[in-house]
């Protein structure tokens, strides 16, 4: 049985000016037709209608379809359709002026009518153009109707007055727009294929995960079909992941087919996102034959690049882009863009007290000035002055420098000190006390108070929050809280960079990556304007870390390639190195690169760098790495390590780092079953306590592996709902991680459905301290969103409609859904709660 949709669904308007036009041609007029959209919209699918019509009605017919590769060969879409059966043999197309060339198709079409079809035109050869355009100007004169597919602008406008035609105008273009389709085709083209109609639950979540693209929804149905399975709503938890594989495999078509200097160019593009402008990235792709304008436009063409002053690449295409490339070549490749982007880069808003230089001493965050600075004995020197100064050092990994300076309880003790800056200086001291704690500040911390509960003021409240979530004393909510009040601009309070970085940092704990990646770019950007270079590399790996954590590989390799470049121009901070390599390390797992892992491992890591925040990440990564290679012996004893080193601070959390998880598997490969279920169920206990749906889920999967019989098909079930439902974390929703799921869940098969055949009902919320789900007040943007939902809005038609990104759209849904305890979008048919 045949069950592949219509590819004509929803096209009436569009058939019945094909007809119209063969019924034309017939009676012996001419007529111009294009037909643009999208690639998979249904464009050759359209060309092939109106070809099989023609040539039953007695018409001749020749095709040709541009291509990537023969872009550049002169006259090739010419050469394509003077090869075709019904036109005359001719001399090379380049050996006749184009007056010649255009009446060897007229004189054809007129002992017999003639349409002519282009497909792909947006990749013709400029010689083949400039011959269509003629051709198009000269279609009046005979039974000839032209018929071009491609991208928008794909058929050039005829213009009278030229080639010696200014006695006639040229021939009317009708011009067919397709658009994606609606649900009720999407419904349609399902009922067609399945012989019947499908499940609503099915067809609404087929018409979101395929954007309305009948080729996609295509290649989706196909694979359903071949796997025996049946249009369910509980088969509709497959579709995201198949559409995105069925987008990948076209990508990986269309890159294969572009030059070598096309693969260069959409390669850079890839690797510095929207922040190089066409000149650098022309540098960065070292382009040498192909104008970097005519290489972009062939590029936006295809679909593989959008925009055009500031291109980047679509969902899924970097990875795609990038994949020819071994770790070493992909990390210089992102250096060089980190290179060339404070070049081309506009000047970022300096934020707050940019304008100020209490080092004296240019803007570089410069340690012995701010030694010099804390240290001063002067009393007039003013407490904000010696908090910024103390703030950059700490955020440049300084701390020992801002520890051993006298001057911080001086200055907190003054009587003269505001109060907002002895609230701060007392945050920055028990955040730096907190992350890297040492013997040596045992006296100074005694003449220093505890920070107070309830927190003062937005410093405070960073470092209240990051304390809470680290050692899970705290319920999500109630970080997310804190840290969103840390982050906000409050009148005569200073705003720090470390404690920021705290609140960002704690955001990501608590799964809320949205509002993490929005706080910390503007503190990369102000510490860009400042010129602190060395602040500039330690936000952006806390930046690398949560768009890690959240499954954006690209925006993380980014953010860490300028990290090492920065740190090879004696940029870095001693600190943060055992992030850099961790984050490194971890990248390369996360794409299955396991040699470059290796290599990253072997990477020096300065011994006093034990005594920061970052130490345990380190370990864990290498112990995640021996894992990875089977070598359990020597994973274990990274991951106790770090264990230790985590408890002997206070950090329970799971969040930060699951090391129990991974340590329980280093167990079972050396066959301490006991040890390692006793290992998962306390990181489990602990995930439950803390109440993240991502560190629940992570420590189910290692329950549902470690244990045998129900209690493992419990876990892995559990893990499945909490992982893969719609409102799972962004760390969980990204393609691979998904399939990774998948796969663990799969040895004791997938989740039995709920009662109610193809209803979806919501799945079990997140545990919260008190055993309910937290609600939350939903923002202005998260209920517009929701609204659009409602009205059967695809999310990309939400993105157009709000003017934001999909992506966006998708971090909306997954707050809204979170927030409101739902289990994806069919259960918005219930109404938004008031916003009062």
């Amino acid at each position: 049985m045949d069950r592949t949709p219509a590819a004509l669904v929803e096209r009436d308007g569009e058939l019945a000016l094909l007809r119209a036009a063969v019924a034309d041609l017939l009676a012996g007029r001419s007529r111009v037709v294009a037909v643009e959209g999208a690639p998979g919209t249904g464009r050759s699918a359209l060309l092939r209608y109106a070809a099989a019509r023609a040539r039953v009605a007695g018409c001749a017919v020749v095709h040709a379809a541009g291509s990537p590769t023969e872009s550049a060969l002169p006259f090739g879409i010419v050469t394509q359709l003077l090869a075709g059966p019904d036109t005359p043999g001719a001399p090379a197309p380049a050996a006749l002026p184009l007056p010649a060339l255009c009446e060897l198709f007229l004189a054809a079409a007129r002992e017999r009518p003639l349409l002519l079809c282009v497909d792909d035109a947006q990749w013709a050869d400029a010689d083949s153009r400039r011959w269509l355009e003629a051709l198009v100007r000269r279609a009046r004169g005979a039974p000839l109707a032209i018929l071009v597919a491609g991208t928008r602008g794909a058929v050039p406008a005829g213009r009278p007055g030229q080639d010696g035609r200014s006695d006639e105008a040229p021939a009317a273009v009708a011009r067919l727009a397709l658009r994606p389709l609606t649900p009720l085709g999407v419904a349609a083209m399902l009922a067609a294929a399945f012989e019947g109609p499908v499940d609503p639950a099915f067809a609404a979540a087929a018409a979101e995960a395929c954007a309305g693209n009948p080729a996609v929804l295509r290649a989706v149905v196909d694979g359903i079909d071949a796997d025996g399975l049946e249009p369910s709503a509980h088969t509709a938890a497959e579709l995201p992941r198949r559409a995105a594989e069925s987008v990948g495999d076209r990508t990986a078509r269309l890159i294969d087919g572009l030059s070598e200097e096309h693969v260069r160019l959409l390669r850079a593009i890839a690797a510095a996102g929207p922040h190089l402008g066409p000149a650098a990235l022309g540098e960065l792709a070292a382009l040498r034959t192909v104008p970097v304008s005519r290489a972009l436009c062939l590029l936006t063409d295809t679909g593989l690049v959008e925009g055009t002053d500031a291109p980047r690449t679509p969902p899924g295409v970097a990875e795609r882009a990038l994949a020819g490339l071994t770790g070493a070549d992909r990390a210089a490749l992102h250096a060089r863009a980190a290179v060339l982007a404070p070049r081309s880069a506009p000047p970022a808003d300096p934020g707050p007290s940019a304008d100020a230089d209490p080092f004296g001493e240019g803007p570089d965050c410069d340690e012995r000035a701010g030694w010099r600075l804390l240290n001063s004995p002067d009393d007039h020197v003013p407490a904000a002055d010696r908090l910024r100064a103390a703030d950059l050092l700490a955020t440049c990994g300084h701390e020992t420098t801002v520890r051993r300076a006298a001057a911080l309880p001086r200055t907190l003790a003054h009587p003269d000190t505001p109060e907002p800056e002895r609230n701060a200086l007392l945050a920055l001291h028990w955040l730096i006390e907190d992350t890297a704690p040492t013997e040596e500040s045992a006296d100074v911390a005694a003449r220093v108070p505890p920070l107070p509960v309830p927190p003062r003021g937005p410093a405070q409240e960073g470092v209240a929050a990051l304390r809470g979530a680290l050692s899970g004393a705290l319920p999500p909510a109630r970080v997310r809280a804190l840290a969103g009040a840390a982050l906000r601009p409050a009148p005569g309070h200073p705003p720090l960079f470390t404690t920021r970085l705290a609140a960002c940092y704690a955001l990501a704990l608590a799964d809320s990556y949205e509002d993490a990646t929005a706080g910390l770019d503007p503190i990369v950007a102000q510490a860009r304007a400042l010129g602190a270079r060395t602040a500039v590399a330690a936000a952006l790996a806390v930046r690398a870390s949560v768009a890690l954590r959240r499954g954006w590989l690209q925006e993380a390799e980014q953010d860490l390639a300028e990290v090492e470049w920065a740190a090879s121009q004696g940029f870095g901070s001693v600190k943060s190195v055992p992030l850099t390599t961790a984050l490194r390390i971890l990248l390369h797992l996360e794409r299955d690169e396991v040699d470059d892992a290796g290599r990253a491992a072997t990477a020096e890591v300065p011994l006093r760098a034990a005594s920061g925040m970052w130490w345990p990440t380190f370990l864990y990564a290498r112990g995640r790495l021996g894992l990875r290679a089977g070598d359990h012996g020597a994973a274990l004893p990274d991951l106790l390590e770090c264990g230790r080193g985590l408890l002997a601070r206070g950090w329970t959390n799971p969040s930060f780092v699951p090391w129990r998880s991974a340590a329980a598997l280093a167990r079972l490969g050396g066959g301490d079953r006991t040890g390692a279920t006793c290992l998962a169920a306390a990181e489990l206990a602990e995930a439950r306590a803390w109440g993240s749906a991502s560190a629940i889920g992570t420590a189910l999967l290692a329950v549902g592996r470690v244990t045998e019989g129900e209690r493992a098909r419990a876990a892995r079930d559990e893990a499945a709902r909490l992982l893969l439902r719609g409102d799972t974390p962004a760390e969980w929703a990204a393609p691979r991680r998904a399939r990774r799921v998948r796969a663990l869940t799969a040895a004791h098969g997938t989740p039995t459905p709920p009662p109610g055949a193809g209803v979806r009902t919501p799945g079990p919320f997140p545990a919260a301290h008190a055993g309910e789900p937290v609600r939350e007040e939903l923002t202005a943007a998260e209920t517009r969103a929701a609204e659009l939902v409602r009205e059967g809005l695809t999310n990309g038609a939400i993105a157009l409609r709000l003017g934001v990104s999909r992506r966006m759209v998708e971090m909306h849904l997954s707050r809204v859904y979170r927030k409101l305890g739902l289990s994806g979008r069919a259960d918005l048919s219930r109404p938004l709660p008031d916003k009062d």
